[in-house]
């Protein structure tokens, strides 16, 4: 296992993305997951926000491989395929992966992933999945567009259980990765 040998949890942060930047500066090494509870500053792809009420998985790996991906682009789809497994094994719903970073239940967007790349070589794969939000807790705007688990299957989740799941599917597609690279 790569991923996940240390998780820093949170109840509410600014973001989990700023945070592990944060942590990389002073040390905070790779192997590195930041979960929280709640996020106030949530980002979503450049220039939107991502909200981020409390009852859902925010949650941020760092990695750093020991060769230097192209792009952005795998990484950034290793993620979603490990948030479609860890969706489907959890509440066995079909997600589709809408290029390049949205996954979806139904046509209606149920989580996103964001990934970084600072300039000494780690990435941040940011993942924000709504695992037990309600109707009531999306903003106006984002009510036809937005669904969670919960809304989907009409049962609430375990979050720390899904984040088990989400950080094992992570490692598992990001060893799959190095493996071709």
């Amino acid at each position: 296992m790569i991923i996940g040998k240390r998780i820093i949890r949170y109840r509410q942060i600014d973001s989990t993305i700023v945070e592990a930047r944060g942590l990389i500066k002073i040390g905070g090494g790779v192997v590195l997951v930041v979960v929280a509870a709640a996020q106030s500053k949530g980002r979503g792809k450049p220039g939107s926000r991502w909200h981020s009420p409390k009852g859902n998985v925010y949650f941020s790996a760092v990695i750093k491989p020991y060769k230097s991906p192209r792009g952005l682009a795998p990484i950034t789809l290793l993620g979603a395929l490990a948030a479609r497994a860890a969706i489907k094994k959890t509440a066995r719903l079909s997600v589709i992966v809408k290029w390049p970073n949205d996954l979806l239940i139904n046509r209606r967007k149920v989580g996103g992933v964001l990934t970084e790349r600072l300039a000494s070589g780690e990435l941040i794969i940011g993942i924000g999945i709504n695992v037990n939000g309600q109707a009531k807790d999306f903003p106006p705007e984002l009510q036809t567009s937005a669904t969670s688990l919960r809304l989907q299957t009409k049962r609430r989740y375990s979050v720390a259980g899904f984040i088990k799941k989400l950080t094992a599917e992570l490692d598992r597609e990001y060893l799959a990765y190095l493996a071709k690279v």
